[in-house]
């Protein structure tokens, strides 16, 4: 990010120019009119960006100096894009592949993406099968002219989502050159080869020709990096770090085993697994165990492939009418391994449509099987590694067409859209495992669990291959309209107003074989729900004085399945001369519940918890499988937003600036945190399923409205430019964000506990800060940047599962730089290296074979990137 990002709105010019007021005429007494743009967070076009409301923009020129080759890594190295975030990482999602942003933390259901001020489809597939967000890695970068961040909340412009605040994609309108950028990269370790292209074109000239067409095409591809290609996390053996275990590691090697009690490790292990001691484990059960290292089968990075285009087409249909039309396309795949081969044992299930539940599969050698000599059944535990490991491949097909009209009249300004925008996913999976013929082959004995070598027959039979869709569509049509009221002593007193109304489906299924009983250990998030939206807006700017303005807003809402929501917002911004800018708003807002949580829903998930009640190793933790359905009793989240803040323009190009934020969400949804229901079985009797042994198997729970969220902090901006000797130009930009308090409730009714700089509701360090040095002499220009994560405490649910309980996650600092020459006929050539210093992580014990904490860091090390841009 280079120190041209327009943090702060800079102050250059007195007030007058921050208001709609028309030009002095001229000579000839012919009047001009001032050209009024759009503003993210308001219907009422303005000359100037400035409002009540903080706005941080990237141009195409930051995300060019910046070396980020697609939109999710530009928008992941926002400060305010902190914890809670996920990109591709992510791989056992049931949203594989894809990428979302989160504002103060809050989850990507509480940020609303746009694209040209207007809605794209959700992803197909939930994220933790209950959020609903717009996936990023569907959308382009070359088209992009300059990305706007609202830092405050907007429902009362909208409508739902927009709580922590809206990221507002814009594309390039009236392009008429054509530019080509090829880049190749690779990690230097590992492996990461990257290669990518963009090229955008555009012709025709609104002012001139009346009409423009300007079309974008990129292409990105890059190689899978698993665990094992890394030494940070290839040897899966964390136990000489505080609180490190053999997180990378699986017991589950295969054993037979007698009674919960007692274990007989077989003779010979399973080809790829080996012998090692149960206290490796932290278990208290004596001897050795048949265990293998799964870092090969832990993907860190997916293999990507992602081909996205792109048209926007304007007329100009009269003097004051525009017609235009947007196309966006893309056609993205992810590949990965999914996990080890499957291990069968104790609490294996399938899925049973009559019930909607899970029924146990006996994982027993009968009487007269080869690997039974004896009198009796064996119950036994064993990892198929002959058929090989899980493999996961997403497959997204993501569009959005949109038609409409924009009208620029003397006093009205007014907009008609209709679009129509859809997510189609389809996750294809491979060496998975039949449950009827693992059935058949306990049965017949025609599969070795304990001399290997079986047949290639066998081995087939067994693996099964399953497709899982996922589709969300939105179609939406909206009017706005606004104009100068009147003109006041203080300037022109404006309006806006407008409806909405949007219809959005979301069908989300499962294969044929999970239905059908026949994959063991299924995965389920079954989703089929759809909603109408209709809603009204208005929106006022008062100038009550020469230097002080007013705006306030309003939105009715009213959805088909949880009932109705009202917006209000009230802002001002006071400039007290040319340098100094003082700014708040306070306003309400609201998140409807996602399809997921209110609609026809049912998952099936699994997790692990610490019980203090296994009868076997109380403390450690445990897996279980998971139910949750969708309430239609849930209440939409409301939340208060408040923000202040204040400008200081020293200098032509020099600004720092000072935003303090609150946001207060009543009726948080979630369902309850499964370890407070272990915690406290007494409380929960009818949720928990233990087997004969005591040993935890089920835990059943349901989407409820929680309780109380509470967010606070504040943002510092810092721009300054030197303008040096020689015509060199230097450019320093600095932006901080403190979260200062993140305060909930683990269940309802339970006491508020405040996550600020831990990781008790996910990683949420108290700062975060991207600082960035720019140096410009004639053809050259080269960028250092600084990415700083302050430590944040380690939280775990009891001291034994973590001797270091409350030990503190590391701070982190990450160097990336870019170097560019221009000296070449239309041509720029630029060097770009992420992490300069090849720096790790630092570790966090909570996130297992990980070592890191994915919604912060990642795993690629110093990755070297070369980059031709050519423009005709």
């Amino acid at each position: 990010m280079s120190a041209s990002s327009k943090t702060i709105p800079i102050l250059l010019t007195p007030l007058a120019v921050l208001l709609s007021q028309p030009l002095q005429a001229n000579d000839s007494d012919v009047t001009e009119r001032v050209e009024r743009i759009a503003v993210t967070g308001s219907h009422i076009k303005r000359v100037n960006t400035e409002n009540a409301t903080p706005v941080y923009q990237l141009s195409a020129e930051d995300i060019a100096v910046s070396g980020k080759i697609s939109l999710t890594e530009v928008l992941r190295d926002l400060t305010i894009n902190a914890g809670n975030s996920y990109d591709e990482q992510y791989t056992s999602s049931f949203s594989a592949g894809s990428a979302s942003i989160a504002l103060r933390g809050l989850s990507p259901k509480n940020t609303l993406l746009l694209v040209n001020g207007q809605r794209v489809s959700n992803n197909g597939f939930a994220l933790n099968t209950q959020d609903t967000f717009v996936d990023l890695n569907a959308l382009p970068l070359s088209a992009v002219e300059r990305i706007e961040v609202l830092k405050d909340g907007a429902s009362a412009a909208y409508g739902s989502d927009a709580i922590a605040g809206v990221v507002n994609i814009i594309l390039r309108k009236n392009y008429q050159d054509t530019e080509l950028k090829l880049s190749a990269g690779n990690a230097t370790e590992g492996g990461l080869a990257q290669y990518a292209a963009g090229f955008v074109s555009g012709f025709g000239d609104l002012l001139q020709d009346g009409y423009n067409l300007t079309a974008s095409v990129d292409f990105l591809q890059r190689e899978r990096l698993d665990a094992s290609d890394r030494k940070l996390t290839s040897s899966g053996d964390f136990r000489h770090l505080p609180g490190g275990k053999l997180a990378g590691w699986s017991s589950q090697g295969g054993a037979f085993v007698h009674s919960a009690q007692n274990r007989e490790a077989f003779e010979n292990c399973p080809q790829g697994s080996a012998k090692r001691l149960w206290a490796d484990f932290a278990s208290p059960l004596a001897g050795d165990t048949c265990a293998f290292n799964a870092q090969a089968f832990n993907t860190l990075q997916p293999e990507i492939t992602r081909r996205q285009f792109s048209v926007l087409g304007t007329v100009q249909l009269t003097d004051d009418l525009q017609g235009h039309a947007e196309v966006l396309y893309s056609n993205n795949s992810s590949a990965q391994i999914f996990g080890p081969p499957l291990s069968v044992g104790a609490g294996l299930r399938a899925y049973d449509q009559t019930s909607g539940t899970l029924v146990d599969i006996p994982v027993v050698l009968p009487v007269g099987h080869p690997d039974n000599p004896g009198t009796a059944p064996v119950p036994f535990e064993y990892t198929f590694f002959d058929i090989g490991p899980r493999l996961k491949n997403n497959q997204q097909q993501f569009s959005r067409i949109l038609v409409g009209l924009d009208f620029s009249g003397e006093h009205w300004d007014w907009q008609l859209t209709a679009l129509t925008s859809q997510s189609r996913q389809r996750e294809y999976v491979d060496n998975f495992v039949n449950r009827y013929a693992f059935e058949k082959i306990l049965a017949d004995g025609s599969y070795r669990f304990t001399e290997g070598g079986n047949s290639a027959d066998v081995i087939d039979a067994l693996r099964l291959q399953t497709r899982r869709p996922g589709d969300y569509r939105i179609d939406s049509l909206n009017f706005s309209a606004s104009r100068i009221l009147a003109e006041l002593p203080a300037g022109p007193l404006a309006f806006a107003a407008g409806v909405d109304l949007r219809r959005e489906q979301m069908q989300a299924g499962t294969s044929y074989e999970v239905l059908s009983g026949t994959e063991l250990r299924p995965a389920i998030n079954l989703v089929d729900g759809k909603r109408e939206v209709i809603a009204a807006f208005t929106e006022f700017t008062i100038p009550l004085l020469t230097d002080l303005t007013l705006t306030a807003a309003g939105r009715a809402d009213h959805y088909d399945d949880f009932g109705s929501a009202f917006s209000p917002k009230i802002g001002a911004h006071y400039v007290l001369n040319e340098d100094w800018l003082l700014r708040a708003s306070w306003s309400r807002g609201f998140r409807a519940p996602s399809l997921p949580e209110i609609a026809n829903s049912n998952t099936v998930s699994y997790g692990a918890v610490i019980d203090p009640n296994d009868p076997i190793t109380p403390g450690a933790s445990r897996g279980f499988s998971q139910f949750r359905a969708g309430n239609p009793d849930l209440k939409a989240e409301r939340s208060t937003n408040i923000n202040a803040g204040v400008i200081w323009s020293f200098a032509r190009h020099s600004s720092i600036g000072i935003d303090v934020f609150r946001i207060e969400q009543q009726d948080v949804i979630a369902s309850d945190s499964a370890q407070f229901i272990i915690n406290n079985p007494q409380l929960y009797p009818d949720r928990i399923r233990r087997d004969e042994q005591g040993r935890l198997q089920i835990i059943t729970n349901q989407y409820r409205n929680q309780g109380v969220r509470e967010v606070s902090g504040f943002d510092i901006d810092f721009t300054h430019r030197w303008q040096l000797a020689a015509g060199q130009q230097l450019n320093l930009s600095s932006v901080w964000s403190h979260l200062m308090g993140y305060k909930q409730s683990l269940v309802a009714e339970q006491p508020v506990i405040n996550g600020a700089g831990t990781n008790q509701f996910g990683a949420l360090p108290h700062w975060q800060s991207n600082t960035s040095l720019n140096w410009q002499y004639q053809d050259w220009q080269t960028t250092i940047s600084a990415d700083y994560t302050s430590s944040y405490q380690q939280k775990v649910a009891t001291a034994a599962s973590n001797p270091s309980l409350n030990s503190k996650v590391d701070s982190h600092v990450q160097f990336n730089a870019q170097l560019s020459y221009s000296g070449f006929a239309n041509s720029v050539l630029a060097l770009s290296v992420t992490n300069l210093t090849d720096r790790d992580p630092p570790f966090d014990p909570a996130a297992g074979s990980y070592y890191y904490d994915m919604t912060q860091y990642n795993a690629r090390g110093r990755v070297v990137n070369l980059s031709l841009s050519y423009q005709i």
